[in-house]
């Protein structure tokens, strides 16, 4: 948080009002109707908390007509129960239209998630700054409006007390005040200490909610009873539970003597020292009315707490800015790699061409491509093969605009990739990864990548899961492909293992309708002779289309039109199967390798595919 404490009260304002702007287009009524019933509340507790008592023993002591006396307390009483109406109907709508606010925040940050360029989620200042708009964004948009309605609340009853008061007399209105100086001057500290407290305290959980997921998620749950890993994890809970308890040593006891203080000038100087006086006017210097005497003594500690909690609600403006500033840090990021709804939508594929591109990932010395030069024509079959970290996957993601080269052009027919409409450009491929993803969804949906499905659509995906070769599984689940994957959120959802789950994703391929199909590593999970009856399944959907695809096993970029080679992000060799192995370099030293590892029959399955 650094030694600087200075608030920006203009910054804080905008991000307090751009966060309630949120909130009223997400639902206007929210805000409108917070705002009113504080409104009606300040007055109602003014009203019967207050203005009640002066006014009956006062008059009393007067002796006006009792009738008259009657009649205004009980315009008082009624003003209440129609309050009391209000509030009920307030408190049903809000419970209806809350969940909407936080529906069209989640929204926003859904949208802007999936908007950003791939890059920002590997840089981590701005993936920590998103984790925590994320994790508090929904309940700080109503901290926020509670905050400001209660600013309202403050205002109209400090007025209305305030104004009481000084009618009494202008002494009592200085005694109120003496907590409002003292939460001013120490508010500011207080909160960058809360700040800091909360985020160093967030950070240190985040490891200790880690372990705690280890315990319990099935994908460690081998390890963790095979191995000792398990005590590694015992020590990295230790750790994170040390360290948040040095964050309450660091900052608890300051923070709790701050608030001891407060409470001691407001409970004992203000509320004893204003009953003394009020006694001694009364009493002594019969200077005041009895009802005058009760409403201070009665009201005193009521606007000491209103004038303190409006210094408190002041000063919580500056602790929601912290939090809304990482909102607004997010949602206006300008995303590099954007959708341009009046760019011309992509052509069918022609050409493909990589001219002389280079690219390198943020905060890394070596280039991940260099000077990269080839061209894919309509129709063919490109292999892209290479060592780990040869820059084939860097390839892939620069070919789909997941990434913009650092150096160099992307052309598609011969124009610029960046000149056509992103959506209509992506929309050309068809991608299977190797790290690839099953959502808790249907089987159907997890095919499709997307929903409500047609007829049509599930038609398709029979097709493609029998193509991938998991259909047989899928039928014996009682609701088919409607079945759900996971048992996250449905007890009778499908568990699929490492293959087979691969194999659903590979039904993407079948079920796709693009003309360029990608392929990266697709197939890791099964053993080679299944993998080669994937791809000859795969070459026959995709005939006729373009075909890139990445693979370890040479065995498998034998069919290829032309196979690339890289090495160190530069396209070591290029040629068909027979060319490469002619040239006796890498390429042949990397199959002569492999080969020793395949069975005559698998040999033979190379050659048929």
């Amino acid at each position: 948080m650094g030694k600087d404490n200075k608030i920006d009260w203009h910054r804080t304002w905008q991000n307090n009002k751009y966060m309630l702007r949120l909130i009223y287009r997400a639902c206007p009524g929210i805000l409108i109707m917070t705002l009113f019933s504080n409104v009606l509340g300040a007055i109602n507790s003014f009203l019967i908390g207050n203005y009640l008592y002066k006014y009956a023993l006062n008059a009393l002591q007067e002796g006006q007509e009792l009738q008259r006396i009657l009649l205004n307390v009980g315009l008082m009483f009624g003003f209440s129960v129609l309050y009391m109406i209000f509030c009920a109907f307030r408190n049903r709508y809000m419970e209806l239209h809350r969940p909407l606010v936080s529906a069209y925040i989640q929204k926003l940050l859904q949208k802007k998630a999936a908007e950003v360029e791939l890059a920002c989620f590997e840089r981590p200042d701005f993936y920590d700054t998103y984790v925590k708009a994320v994790g508090e964004t929904a309940d700080r948009a109503f901290t926020v409006l509670s905050n400001f309605s209660n600013m309202v609340y403050l205002v109209v009853e400090n007025v209305a007390l305030g104004a009481l008061i000084v009618s009494i007399h202008p002494s009592f209105l200085f005694l109120a005040a003496l907590p409002l100086v003292y939460t001013l001057l120490i508010a500011k500290r207080k909160n960058r200490l809360g700040y800091e407290y909360r985020t160093r305290n967030r950070a240190a959980g985040r490891k200790k909610d880690y372990v705690r997921r280890i315990f319990y998620l099935k994908d460690y749950s081998k390890e963790m009873r095979l191995t000792d890993l398990w005590r590694v994890m015992f020590r990295q809970m230790h750790e994170s539970i040390v360290d948040l308890k040095a964050l309450v040593k660091k900052y608890g006891f300051t923070m709790m003597w701050f608030a001891y203080f407060l409470d001691v000038l407001s409970e004992i100087v203000v509320y004893i020292g204003a009953i003394l006086l009020a006694a001694f006017k009364t009493l002594v210097q019969k200077s005041m009315l009895l009802g005058d005497c009760f409403v201070i003594i009665n009201s005193i500690s009521t606007i000491s707490r209103c004038i303190n909690q409006s210094g408190t609600v002041f000063m919580h403006l500056d602790a929601n800015s912290l939090y809304i500033e990482n909102l607004r840090t997010f949602l206006d990021y300008e995303v590099q790699i954007a959708e341009d709804e009046t760019a011309p939508a992509a052509p069918k594929m022609q050409t493909l061409q990589l001219r002389n591109v280079s690219f390198s990932y943020e905060g890394q010395q070596t280039a991940a491509l260099q000077d990269v030069n080839l061209t894919i024509h309509a129709g063919e079959k490109i292999a892209i093969v290479g060592h780990n970290g040869a820059g084939k996957s860097t390839l892939i993601k620069l070919l789909l605009r997941l990434y913009d080269p650092s150096e160099g052009d992307i052309l598609l027919n011969g124009e610029n990739i960046k000149q056509y409409r992103l959506s209509s450009y992506r929309d050309l491929y068809g991608t299977v990864f190797q790290d690839y993803h099953l959502f808790a969804t249907s089987i159907a949906e997890n095919v499709m990548l997307r929903g409500p499905l047609t007829k049509e659509d599930e038609a398709m995906v029979e097709y493609a899961l029998e193509q991938s070769g998991i259909s047989e599984k899928v039928h014996r689940f009682s609701h088919g492909i409607e079945t759900t994957v996971t048992k996250e959120f449905d007890p009778d959802g499908a568990v699929f293992s490492g293959g087979e789950a691969q194999k659903i994703s590979i039904a993407r391929v079948f079920a796709g309708g693009q003309e360029i199909v990608i392929l990266d590593e697709p197939t890791s999970a099964l053993d080679p002779i299944a993998e080669q009856e994937m791809y000859r399944n795969m070459f026959a959907a995709c005939e006729g289309k373009t075909v890139i695809f990445i693979s370890h096993r040479l065995s498998s970029a034998t069919v290829a039109d032309r196979i690339y080679l890289f090495e160190n992000g530069k396209i070591k060799e290029q040629g068909t199967h027979t060319e490469l192995l002619a040239q006796n370099g890498v390429y042949t030293d990397m199959w002569h390798k492999q080969a020793d590892t395949y069975t005559e029959d698998d040999k033979s399955e190379a050659v048929k595919v």
